[in-house]
């Protein structure tokens, strides 16, 4: 179809070139003498383009180009003038003509301006389709969204972001603050706007509209435009709410908060953490290297009323004794070389939240002491200063070694370590729960089939039966590798055993078949805890990280005799 073009211009010379001009190139052309005509047919018809002179007898263009952006702010505007001015260039381009052509108008210049003002509407109506597009698609999602720019200030959000978020008309390029009770929330917008990389959490509880508790898994992405530049990050939030009530309701819980697995070990302590997390108490969680002990921190730091505070990590064996003081309770300028002005320490930063002491089996004698004063007293000083200062955090430590041989030879304070373990949540190593295996297998690939956009869908039955049989020495964290290194060399859907890492096959030829089944294992560790606890089986189930009953129904499960 022709595009369809009005000429507006007193002299009836011009009007009959210029529409003869673009009559040639197919153009469908109108024409109108004064400012009236011109509006009346803008009104009774659909235009693609408009050439208007700026003098017109007793009319003037500019009229007609603020009239016709009213009417249909989408068609381009071409000013024609024998007498340009500054001012009138002006008023023009403030009411959004599209080009200026000065008298005598040659034939070439009216065509290509035509061409130029044509394209240019093109680009605009498509760019405006796409956008219509996108915001009904942005507003139809049942998932609540939000878009916050580098500073956390609002930039979008859908209707659902709008009840879920606590939003307002007015909350845009405002600083997005989220309610109590939405640290989650936070937290995954700052890691995202900190790291430009995206941060994903399973089966968190937040409060929603202001009041109501509901169980959301959420996911925020940087966003990148086309240029590689960095302008802000993207949350959305799915309710999870009715199918973690089901899930609860058939005990069938398979995460909790990143936590991946529905053995009956893994189900005692999601429900062992969400007893504690509103419990102010000290936490010590053991198990270990890879089998999640972060994770578990994090469940019990999200998880409760402390969640919109902050939740700060240090991983104690990373610092030499100075560094690991001076980042655990910070310094005064000059309190050592180096240390060239006033630096917060962690615990400061942790105030009203929780600071989680990863590794806390290897931190020194001398520290061992300032530690156990923070606990005891909720106070400390910062190096080179005798000022206490009072914080309010929830301690959770954690460590891959036995902290009561450390005590028993003499390496750890014995008042520490009974500090430290008021409450003691063990993490099983994934060896004694190997049912879990294939719901992780499936976690990871979901994970990786995101990160790396490859349609791996699920490992070979042969890949699977070593993973069953494989001793895990590195636990979860070893298996997460594994499938990583796999997704990335697997070219096809289906992982086999040639994409397993080869040192990891040949540690499975070595080790793959110790221990041969899960009732092995859990027979040697029973054993094992009831030798140490000379046959006491209260100890021994201290010993296991489990309650007695579970101890006597796992004996009578594996026919172990036992006396009362």
């Amino acid at each position: 179809m022709a595009r369809r073009v009005l000429i507006v211009e007193d002299e009836d010379t011009l009007r009959f070139t210029f529409e003869h001009f673009l009559a040639a190139e197919g153009y469908a052309v109108d024409t109108a003498a004064d400012f009236a005509e011109a509006i009346g047919k803008v009104e009774s018809a659909d235009y693609d383009l408009v050439f208007t002179d700026i003098i017109l007898g007793n009319d003037n263009g500019i009229d007609v180009l603020r009239e016709v952006k009213e009417r249909q702010p989408s068609i381009p505007v071409v000013m024609i003038t024998g007498y340009p001015n500054v001012e009138t260039a002006s008023d023009a381009v403030r009411l959004g003509a599209f080009d200026y052509l000065p008298k005598p108008v040659k034939r070439d210049a009216l065509l290509r301006v035509a061409r130029m003002a044509l394209e240019h509407k093109d680009l605009m109506e498509e760019r405006e389709k796409y956008r219509t597009n996108l915001e009904a698609i942005f507003q139809s999602v049942d998932d609540a969204i939000l878009t916050v720019d580098l500073d956390m200030n609002v930039v979008a959000y859908n209707e659902s972001g709008k009840y879920f978020f606590s939003l307002a008309a007015e909350s845009i390029g405002r600083r997005y603050v989220p309610g109590e009770g939405n640290g989650a929330f936070l937290h995954a917008l700052t890691e995202t706007l900190k790291t430009k990389r995206p941060v994903e959490t399973q089966r968190t509880e937040c409060v929603v509209g202001g009041s109501e508790k509901r169980v959301v898994s959420l996911k925020t992405s940087p966003l990148v435009d086309r240029t590689g530049t960095f302008s802000g990050a993207v949350m959305v939030v799915r309710d999870e709410t009715r199918l973690d009530d089901l899930e609860k309701s058939f005990e069938g819980r398979e995460t909790f908060h990143n936590l991946v697995g529905s053995s009956p070990r893994m189900k005692e302590i999601y429900a062992f953490v969400e007893s504690l997390a509103d419990v102010p108490t000290t936490v010590l969680v053991t198990g270990e290297s890879g089998t999640g002990k972060e994770l578990v921190a994090a469940a019990l730091h999200y998880k409760g009323g402390r969640s919109t505070k902050p939740f700060v990590k240090v991983n104690c064996s990373a610092l030499a004794e100075p560094l690991l003081e001076s980042e655990l309770f910070g310094h005064v300028k000059g309190a050592f070389t180096g240390a060239i002005k006033d630096k917060m320490g962690r615990f400061q930063k942790a105030d009203g939240g929780t600071i989680f002491l990863d590794e806390i089996g290897d931190i020194s004698p001398g520290m061992q002491v300032r530690l156990l004063r923070v606990l005891q007293e909720r106070e400390f000083e910062r190096v080179g200063d005798s000022t206490p200062i009072k914080v309010d955090v929830r301690v959770i430590a954690a460590t891959n070694v036995d902290l009561a041989e450390k005590v028993r030879i003499g390496q750890f304070r014995e008042d520490l370590f009974y500090r430290l373990k008021v409450v003691r949540i063990h993490i099983p190593p994934l060896r004694e729960r190997r049912e879990d295996i294939p719901m992780l297998v499936e976690h990871f690939l979901a994970k990786f089939r995101g990160k790396f956009k490859k349609d791996v869908s699920a490992v070979s039955d042969e890949v699977m039966k070593v993973f069953m049989s494989y001793p895990w020495p590195g636990n979860v964290r070893e298996l997460e590798h594994v499938l990583e290194h796999s997704c990335i060399v697997c070219t096809s859907g289906l992982i086999t055993l040639e994409h397993l890492p080869s040192d990891f096959m040949e540690h499975h030829e070595i080790h793959g078949n110790e221990p041969a089944t899960e009732r092995e294992t859990t027979l040697q560790a029973i054993r094992k805890a009831l030798e140490k606890s000379g046959g006491n089986k209260a100890k021994a189930a201290r010993l296991l990280g489990i309650s007695r009953i579970t101890l006597y129904r796992k004996l009578n499960e594996l026919k172990i005799v036992h006396d009362e």
